[in-house]
């Protein structure tokens, strides 16, 4: 027994699409590169620096507090020993909390600073994109390889945003003062 062939649905052809222009930014070069990813980065090495004495120093002083309390322990009553050693306890557990709350503060300086960078950089992004209507930008970490050099936008972003935003001020928010605002664009002069 014998079928024949099922009828297969007629292909229907729309218009024909054209292959979209493509172009590429290479991220990671714009925040090495660019005035204002510079300016972050000075700032970030200053501050983690700061950062870095402050602990230190705190470091250092309960160490100190602890020999003391430790020369000290023949001579002290052991209700006097017990008293002084909880307290030194105490300090150590805020140098903790501070340590913490210096290194969170300094992370969402960093993030912040760098969203005022990248919320720029997609507006060039787009700008460029629209001029030379391309139709697809991807990031260059994500390409594997750039048949066409013309299709690297990277350069051409970076002179934008280096006029646009010459610089970033970080803010690191002192200890007890997070939730503030981090980073703020500095505009190029009119």
């Amino acid at each position: 027994q014998t079928q024949a062939a099922p009828a297969s649905a007629p292909v229907v052809l729309g218009p024909a699409l054209t292959p979209p222009t493509i172009g590429v930014v290479d991220m990671q070069k714009v925040v090495v590169e660019s005035q204002a990813g510079k300016s972050i980065q000075a700032q970030l090495e200053t501050e983690a620096r700061k950062i870095r004495d402050q602990l230190s120093k705190l470091g250092e002083d309960l160490k100190a507090q602890d020999n003391e309390l430790k020369r000290q322990r023949p001579i002290l009553q052991p209700d006097a020993f017990n008293e002084k050693q909880q307290d030194l306890q105490r300090k150590d557990a805020n140098a903790q909390q501070i340590q913490q709350e210096r290194q969170e503060a300094f992370a969402k300086a960093q993030n912040d600073a760098r969203n005022v960078v990248f919320d720029n950089v997609l507006d060039i992004v787009r700008q460029i994109a629209a001029e030379r209507k391309i139709g697809l930008v991807l990031q260059r970490q994500g390409v594997l390889s750039i048949a066409d050099k013309n299709m690297d936008i990277t350069d051409d972003v970076i002179a934008r945003l280096n006029t646009k935003l010459p610089s970033v001020t970080v803010t690191v928010a002192a200890p007890g003062q997070t939730g503030q605002q981090s980073a703020a664009p500095q505009a190029a002069p009119a």
